[in-house]
């Protein structure tokens, strides 16, 4: 989502394995079902302060507020397209998508 990369040497830091729809209601661990995300988007993920809609677009809730840095690490997504996989087999599955807005994402 935000282009984080930090690594020391060749290990990744902060970089998390995020699922859409969570393992503990029935989300699988497979590709589909994932994002890379840094582990500041991965808890915002995860507490619905962003999402993702229909055509992989960057949600930001309208709870999100703060100040400049904020601004910068969240509404400067807002509307803004994913990075997508190489390979379309690999995209996110709409299901688990659509799954996150209703249960998770607080518009």
């Amino acid at each position: 989502m935000c282009g984080y990369d930090l690594r020391h040497d060749s290990v990744s830091i902060g970089l998390e394995a995020a699922h859409v729809k969570w393992k503990q209601h029935g989300g699988p661990c497979i590709v589909n079902n994932g994002l890379a995300l840094c582990s500041l988007h991965h808890s915002a993920f995860d507490m619905g302060a962003i999402g993702l809609d229909c055509n992989l677009k960057i949600k930001v809730s309208s709870g999100v507020n703060g100040n400049q840095i904020v601004e910068k690490l969240f509404w400067d997504f807002d509307g803004k397209n994913i990075l997508l996989p190489r390979m379309k087999s690999d995209y996110l599955h709409d299901r688990f998508i659509e799954w996150h807005v209703r249960e998770v994402f607080r518009g």
